[in-house]
C-alpha cells in the first residue's frame, strides 16, 4: 500500500495573499482537513489546516489577514510511492502529497493513515488466529499470572472446552496444568512430554512441548504444543488393520458396478475387475499383466487414459467411442512422483438413454408452461381484469384457488375497489359457474322487507303480498352463488336469521311452514371493519366467524398506483366506443393521478374518466380539465425526483434548480409569482436565473 493508493487527489491550493476567509471556504466546500500553499513558481512552502483557522479564532476572517498569516511553514510532504507508515510518525495531521515532477497531486490525512494501518494490523491478526486455528496441532498460551490468552481450535478439540470459555481463565480451571505453570518459574522448556486423556470413545495420547515466552529478556508467559500420537501407540494394530483393509479393497474393487484398471507408471495392468469384462467383453485374467497398449490394439479404447494422466499430472476423463466415460487418476508415493493410475470405466448408455428421457421431458415441461401461460392470459381477458401491479396479480391467483373449492369467502375492501369483480371471478371458475350468480346489497334493502326478500314469502303472507308467493334471493341463488354485498350493513336481528340459512342451508319463507333446502355458496363482502364491529356489538360473532372462512383483501387503488394508468386508458376506450369520441390524455394529467388519494378507487377513476371524454371540448385532455378536489391533497404531497444516472452532484443542483424554475414560470405565467410556488423571494429566482444562463443552461 502506497500514499497514492489513499490520498485525496486534488490540485487545489492557496496562495500567501490569500484571504483565509477564502481558503475557510475552500477547504469546507472541497471537505479536507486542510490545503497546501504555493508560491509562485509551484513550489509548497505551507499548509493551511481547518484546525489551524479554528484556532486563530474569527479575527482572522477580516480581509487584512491572509494564508501567510496563519500558515504552517516548514511544511512536511509525502511523495505518491512513500508509504503511508512514514507520515504517521510525524506531527502534522495533514501532508501534501507530489507526484515524480515535484508537483502538487493530492492530500494525504493522518487520520485516514491510522485508519488504514488499523485495518491492516487488524488482518494480520486475523491471518495469525486463521493460521493456528488451521493446525492439527493443540496451542495453549498463558501469560505470567497463569491465564490464558491463546487457545486454538485444535486445543477446544483436545481438552473439550471452548475458546469463549477458556480464554480469559486460569490454566486450572480448564485443564490439569501439567507443569506448564512450572515453566513459568524456572523458564525451561520441557520436551516431548507425553499427556494422556481419557475420552468417553477411548483413551488419547498427546505429545507436550512446554516453552517459556521471552519478551526483552523477560519471562512474559509459556506455551503447550499438544500433538496427537494415539496412532504411532496403535501402529501393531494398525498393521492387522492392513491387512483386513486390502481385502475389503478387493471386495470394494469387484463389487463395483463400473469397470476399474489399477496400472503402474509404465501402463502395465496390475488389476483389472469383473466389471471391465462384463463392460468390454475382454476376460480379466487375459489383459492381466498386459501393456494398456493392448486394449488400444483390440479397438477397445481409441486414446491412451494412462499416457494422458502422466503428462497432466492430475485426473483426466475422455468420453470414448460416445458410449464409454473414462477417468484416470493418478496415485503418487511419498515423494509425489506418480506410482499407479486407476482407470474408471463407465457405460454411458443407459445414461444417454436417461438424458434423452430429460430432455423430452424438459421439452414437454416447456410446452406445457407456455399452454398454462397462455390459458392464464385467456382467463384474465375473459375476467376483464385490467391490472399491472404483483399484488393484484397474486390476488387474482388466490381467488382463482379459492374458486375450486366451495367454501365461503369474506371480500374486504374500501368502497369501489372491484369486489364484486372478485366474487363474480370465483364464481365464474367454480363447478357453479353454469349455476346462477345472484347479488345483494344487504345495505340498500329496508329492514321491514329483508326477511321476504331474502328468504321470500307465500301466497296470502301479508297484505300486498303477490298471490303466487315469490322465491326469495337464496332459492334465486340455488345451485349458484349468491354474493352478499355490504354484509356489515345488516341490522344484528336479522343477522341470527341469516346465520341460520346459512348453517343449516335451507330457508322458510314468510307465511311458510315446511322448510325448503338450498344449495348455495356464500360471497360476503363489506367496507367496514367487522372485527371492530362485533366487539361494539353491532355484528354477531357468531355470524362472522361463519362468513369469514377464508378472508381476501381488495387492495385501494393508491395501494396499487401501477394499475391507474391501465385502467384510465382501459376506461378511456371504453368510452369512446360509447360515445364515438377520441381524445388524447396529456401526461401531466396521469402524474395528477398517480399522486392523487383515490378515496373512491377504481369507481372513482372510471366515473372521472368517463366526465373528462363528455366534458372537455378540446382533443386533449389537460390538468386544467381535472375537477378542483383532485388537487386539495396533492399540495401536502413531496412530489418525487427521480435519478436515472449519476453526473456531478452540482450539475444534478443545478438541473434540478433549472427545471423547477421553468415548470413554476411556465405554470404561474411570471417570475413573482414562480416565487411565491416556490416559497423564495423574486430577487432569489432572478439571480439563480442569471446563474444558470452563465454556465449555459437555458429557462
Amino acid at each position: 500500500m502506497l500514499v497514492k493508493d489513499i490520498m485525496i487527489p486534488t490540485t487545489i491550493s492557496l496562495r500567501p495573499d490569500q484571504p483565509v476567509l477564502e481558503a475557510w471556504q475552500l477547504i469546507r466546500r472541497h471537505k479536507v482537513a486542510g490545503l497546501p500553499v504555493l508560491n509562485l513558481d509551484g513550489e509548497i512552502i505551507g499548509l493551511v489546516t481547518r484546525d489551524d483557522i479554528i484556532e486563530w479564532g474569527p479575527e482572522v476572517f477580516v480581509e487584512t489577514s491572509s494564508v501567510a498569516t496563519i500558515m504552517q511553514s516548514p511544511v512536511h510532504t509525502m511523495r505518491e510511492d512513500d508509504s503511508p507508515a512514514d507520515a504517521w510518525a510525524l506531527p502534522s495531521q495533514v501532508f501534501p502529497v507530489v507526484n515524480q515532477d515535484n508537483r502538487l497531486s493530492g492530500l494525504l490525512e493522518k487520520s485516514r493513515v491510522g485508519s488504514e494501518l488499523l485495518n491492516k494490523a487488524s488482518w494480520i491478526l486475523l491471518q495469525v488466529d486463521t493460521i493456528l486455528d488451521s493446525v492439527d496441532n493443540g496451542i495453549i498460551a498463558i501469560n505470567t499470572e497463569g491465564i490464558i490468552r491463546l487457545y486454538n481450535h485444535a486445543a477446544e478439540k483436545i481438552t473439550w472446552r471452548s475458546k469463549s470459555y477458556a480464554t480469559g481463565r486460569h490454566l486450572s480451571e480448564v485443564i490439569i496444568p501439567q507443569g506448564l505453570l512450572d515453566v513459568l518459574k524456572d523458564g525451561r522448556s520441557r520436551k516431548e512430554f507425553k499427556l494422556s486423556i481419557t475420552y468417553t470413545e477411548g483413551n488419547r495420547t498427546y505429545l507436550t512441548n512446554h516453552s517459556p515466552i521471552f519478551e526483552n529478556g523477560q519471562i512474559v508467559g509459556a506455551v503447550a504444543i499438544f500433538q496427537d500420537i494415539s496412532e504411532l501407540e496403535f501402529i501393531s494394530e494398525e498393521l492387522d488393520s492392513v491387512k483386513q483393509l486390502n481385502k475389503k479393497l478387493e471386495l470394494i474393487i469387484e463389487s463395483s458396478y463400473d469397470g476399474i484398471i489399477i496400472t503402474d507408471a509404465r501402463g502395465l495392468i496390475i488389476r483389472a475387475n469383473q466389471a471391465h469384462q462384463r463392460i468390454t467383453g475382454i476376460p480379466s485374467a487375459q489383459i492381466q499383466g498386459q501393456n494398456m497398449d493392448y486394449l488400444l490394439e483390440k479397438e477397445v479404447y481409441a486414446q491412451s487414459i494412462v499416457k494422458a494422466v502422466l503428462h497432466a499430472g492430475k485426473p483426466v476423463t475422455v468420453v470414448e467411442r460416445d458410449h464409454f466415460l473414462v477417468t484416470g487418476s493418478p496415485v503418487r508415493d511419498q515423494d509425489g512422483n506418480i506410482e499407479r493410475i486407476v482407470v474408471n470405466i463407465r457405460d454411458l448408455t443407459e445414461l444417454n438413454e436417461l438424458r434423452e428421457q430429460l430432455k423430452q421431458t424438459r421439452e414437454l415441461s416447456e410446452r406445457y408452461q407456455d399452454e398454462l401461460n397462455q390459458l392464464r392470459g385467456r382467463l384474465l381477458n375473459q375476467e376483464g381484469l385490467i391490472f399491472n401491479s404483483p399484488k393484484m396479480r397474486e390476488l387474482l391467483q388466490t381467488a382463482i384457488r379459492l374458486a375450486a373449492v366451495d367454501t365461503t369467502v369474506l371480500i374486504l375492501g374500501e368502497s369501489g375497489a372491484g369486489k364484486e369483480v372478485f366474487a363474480k371471478t370465483i364464481h365464474n371458475n367454480s363447478k357453479r359457474k353454469n349455476g346462477p350468480f345472484i347479488t345483494v346489497n344487504c345495505g340498500a334493502i329496508p329492514e321491514n322487507l329483508l326477511e321476504s326478500e331474502m328468504f321470500g314469502y307465500e301466497r296470502g303472507a301479508f297484505t300486498g303480498a303477490n298471490r303466487e308467493g315469490k322465491a326469495g334471493m337464496f332459492e334465486l341463488a340455488n345451485n349458484g352463488t349468491l354474493f352478499l354485498d355490504e354484509i356489515g350493513d345488516l341490522p344484528v336481528g336479522f343477522q341470527v336469521k341469516l346465520l341460520r340459512v346459512i348453517q343449516e342451508r335451507e330457508v322458510l319463507r314468510v307465511g311458510g311452514s315446511k322448510p325448503r333446502p338450498v344449495n348455495v355458496r356464500i360471497l360476503a363482502a363489506t367496507n367496514r371493519n367487522l372485527e371492530a364491529m362485533v366487539k361494539e356489538g353491532q355484528f354477531r360473532e357468531d355470524l362472522y366467524f361463519r362468513i369469514n372462512v377464508v378472508p381476501l383483501y381488495i387492495c385501494s387503488l393508491r395501494e396499487r398506483k401501477e394499475d391507474i394508468i391501465p385502467l384510465a386508458y382501459a376506461f378511456k376506450h371504453k368510452y369512446e366506443e360509447k360515445y364515438g369520441i377520441r381524445k388524447k390524455i396529456n401526461p401531466r394529467v396521469f402524474d395528477t393521478f398517480l399522486n392523487y388519494h383515490w378515496p373512491g378507487n377504481v369507481r372513482e377513476l372510471d366515473n372521472m374518466m368517463e366526465r373528462l371524454m363528455v366534458t372537455t371540448a378540446e382533443d386533449e385532455i389537460s390538468v386544467s380539465h381535472l375537477p378542483a378536489h383532485v388537487f386539495e391533497n396533492l399540495e401536502h404531497q413531496q412530489p418525487e425526483v427521480y435519478v436515472k444516472g449519476i453526473m456531478p452532484l452540482k450539475n444534478a443542483v443545478m438541473e434540478v434548480e433549472r427545471q423547477l424554475i421553468s415548470t413554476a414560470i411556465k405554470e404561474c405565467g411570471s417570475a413573482n409569482k414562480a416565487a411565491h410556488a416556490l416559497k423564495v423571494d423574486q430577487s432569489t429566482i432572478v439571480r439563480k436565473i442569471s446563474r444558470l444562463k452563465s454556465y449555459g443552461l437555458a429557462i
